[in-house]
């Protein structure tokens, strides 16, 4: 069913909301920032809510409501009182800030209560011995690093479930696992289950390290197979190259005894496979694509072997014949995403632009799948697998970005995890930049978003625009801009799509 939202009419009843509730207000104008009784900075922001495109005056210097019903200035104050007076038809008010030159004092009970938070803070991140078996779950992952920001920490491959591994260190969130002798990885605590316990003393290389077998390679119908032999389930890196197109695999606790890559004839996506022995205990097997572009492969354990299924190009790469996977970033009574000032929520406009992105790609012919078609909640995996269970061709997740000063425009950005969907990005970002008044916060690479993380399908994250930009926010609140986007995230889908008919020899240049 097609949404629609009016949401300048909610801001309006959100900012009239505001005012009611607030202990400064000039008539229908209301401060929600600026009232402190003393900054340590010359510059200083004021902002507030008021009647859509109402006018006053803030010490004496002309300012107009958005049509959101949101407002913002910067003063710039004097040492001591600075006396911060709003003006309107009504009347006026004031209130007083005070600029101190002097470094803000710190007490010593605030800096024993901060080398506190500090102590608690490194005792969490602090590894300790242990000596465990853990066992992937579904959906578990590994990371590079003990390191972590909001978005966790830095990734480096899904795995499946069932790989048993050592972890021979912990702390509060994270094991340490040894992937071989020499190599270690990182994996969250709520990733794994625990099997038992590991004797440290125990020959690494004896009890662990397994041999490899014969390998193929043969065409299973909508994708090739690489199939690895291998005497047990361990864990890999991997990673997809351009310029030679392939897919290196490494795996981890195996000693190369691959005497055997048999190639079937058919094969549409992969040209040849090589193996050989990067360390005692690791094995690389490569993977050379015929293809230019990359849509997709995933890997799985099935008994003794790995099998890497590598996606076919699409017969006729058109938008017609393609499906596309369309995710509205948050949802659900505990994910709002960004709230703007006027109360605007990223979760209901990455609803409302995924319907929108939905019809103008149905309109040329593709078939449309979203995440979520209602304003529910749902985890990355419930996301991840609907796109996976429809054999989605390729995934667009939008959001609304979020930081920085409200009174800065701070623009639009996109965003993938591995470089053969670099174009994709480059090209809807593109077009983005063709609208009026959107600027370029850019193009961010190795992005580490879970959804990104997938490689079972091509997936680039639009950020559309700064919701906690009062100017952005009200060009958000617009139904008209919002189309104006997927519009032109649509045109850069399209874009990419072609350049692959013509990588591919499917049409000419």
């Amino acid at each position: 069913m097609k949404r629609s939202f009016s949401f300048l009419a909610a801001v309006a009843m959100v900012a009239a909301a505001s005012v009611s509730a607030s202990a400064f207000n000039v008539g229908n104008i209301v401060v929600k920032r600026g009232i402190v009784d003393t900054v340590y900075k010359a510059k200083h922001q004021v902002v507030g809510l008021a009647d859509p495109g109402a006018e006053f005056t803030v010490n004496g210097n002309k300012v107009k409501a958005y049509k959101t019903g949101t407002w913002g200035i910067e003063l710039q104050l004097q040492p001591g009182d600075n006396l911060i007076e709003i003006k309107d038809k009504s009347g006026r008010d004031s209130f007083k800030v005070y600029y101190s030159t002097t470094p803000k004092t710190v007490t010593p009970e605030q800096q024993e209560a901060a080398k506190a938070r500090a102590a608690a803070e490194a005792e969490k991140a602090k590894f300790y011995p242990t000596s465990l078996n853990v066992e992937t779950k579904k959906y578990a992952y590994l990371n590079y690093g003990a390191g972590t920001d909001r978005l966790g920490g830095a990734k480096i491959n899904y795995l499946p479930e069932g790989i048993q591994m050592y972890a021979d260190a912990e702390n509060e969130n994270l094991y340490r696992v040894k992937l071989s002798q020499n190599r270690y990885a990182y994996i969250p605590k709520s990733q794994v289950e625990i099997k038992g316990k590991y004797s440290p003393d125990s020959d690494f290389m004896q009890d662990n390290v397994v041999l490899s077998g014969s390998s193929s390679v043969y065409n299973a119908g909508e994708y090739d197979r690489v199939s690895i032999g291998v005497g047990g389930k361990k864990p890999y890196i991997v990673k997809e190259y351009t310029d030679p197109h392939k897919i290196v695999v490494d795996l981890y606790g195996v000693q190369c005894n691959s005497n055997w890559l048999t190639h079937k004839s058919g094969l549409k996506s992969v040209d040849h496979i090589d193996v050989e022995s990067i360390d005692s205990d690791i094995t690389r097997y490569t993977i050379y694509l015929k293809t230019k572009s990359s849509w997709g492969f995933s890997m799985d354990y099935s008994g003794n072997n790995l099998n890497i299924d590598i996606k076919h190009v699409p017969d006729q790469l058109y938008l017609k014949n393609l499906t596309i996977g369309i995710d509205a970033g948050h949802g659900g009574p505990q994910s709002n995403g960004a709230v703007g000032l006027s109360g605007l929520k990223e979760k209901d406009m990455t609803l409302d632009m995924a319907y929108t992105l939905k019809s103008i790609l149905e309109k040329q012919g593709a078939k449309v799948v979203l995440s979520r078609d209602s304003d529910v909640g749902m985890t990355i995996r419930e996301r991840q697998d609907k796109f996976i269970e429809n054999k989605c061709d390729i995934v667009l997740s939008i959001h609304c970005n979020a930081g920085g000063s409200p009174l800065s425009m701070l623009g639009t950005s996109t965003y993938y995890r591995y470089d053969p969907y670099k174009p994709l990005a480059e090209d809807i970002l593109g077009y983005l930049l063709q609208m009026k008044d959107v600027k370029n916060f850019g193009m961010v690479g190795n992005f580490n978003f879970s959804l990104s993380a997938i490689t079972d399908f091509p997936c680039v994250l639009v950020e559309t625009l700064f919701i906690s930009s009062l100017r952005e926010e009200e060009m958000l609140a617009d139904p008209a801009i919002r189309r104006a986007m997927m519009e032109n995230v649509a045109k850069g889908l399209t874009d990419y799509i072609s350049e692959c008919r013509v990588k591919e020899g499917q049409a000419k240049k």
